[in-house]
């Protein structure tokens, strides 16, 4: 049985493009020879502004790599995974098994609503409404900054369910979301890097 999983990577800015190119090329054969992995893509997404400084960068070269995985060949994740830890031009990884969130994504049925917040959607409501319920979404992506930050406030604290209307379903989802974003730089942690 085959499983899809994405690895996105943070590599060092200061490194020149031949040598990120090279970097690029070190871990598509670790994910190719350690994992035995098929369909392998790697999207180069470049330059990009973090939301806290890593090593002293404020910037960071982004890279997302997705592929399949068998089943029986999941545990060898730990070994990629050590050998990525001694790569020094790396900043930030994380390593997703996408095979539940695709299978999400591939049931939604969304609303066509042009709401998309959810003070928008609860204002003047005594009762508050779930906005991923009312749209239709199955599935939050980390990746979706724009959508995830309306969850938190402006000191970077996950708002709890009573002030969104958030489902507890979705609630999980959402701080897995914000999590998971904040680890790659994606969102801050705190409201002292958010003025950069």
């Amino acid at each position: 049985m085959l499983q899809n999983y994405e690895l996105y990577l943070i590599l060092n800015p200061l490194l020149e493009a031949s040598k990120i190119a090279d970097e690029i090329k070190n871990i598509e054969s670790l994910i190719t020879k350690e994992l035995s992995a098929f369909n392998l893509k790697i999207d180069e997404e470049g330059l990009r502004r973090m939301a806290y400084p890593i090593r002293k960068q404020w910037n960071g070269f982004y890279a997302l790599a997705t592929f399949d995985l068998n089943l029986l060949d999941a545990a060898k994740l730990k070994i990629l995974e050590k050998k990525l830890n001694l790569i020094d031009s790396l900043f930030r990884y994380l390593i997703i098994n996408q095979t539940e969130y695709l299978t999400q994504k591939g049931k939604e049925k969304l609303r066509d609503t042009e709401i998309n917040n959810h003070r928008e959607l609860n204002k003047g409501k005594r009762k508050k409404v779930s906005l991923p319920d009312f749209q239709g979404l199955r599935a939050i992506d980390y990746k979706d900054v724009e959508y995830i930050s309306q969850f938190v406030s402006p000191y970077s604290k996950i708002f709890a369910k009573s002030r969104t209307g958030t489902s507890a379903k979705f609630q999980r989802k959402i701080a897995n979301a914000v999590k998971r974003a904040r680890h790659m730089a994606l969102m801050s942690f705190t409201a002292r890097h958010l003025e950069g």
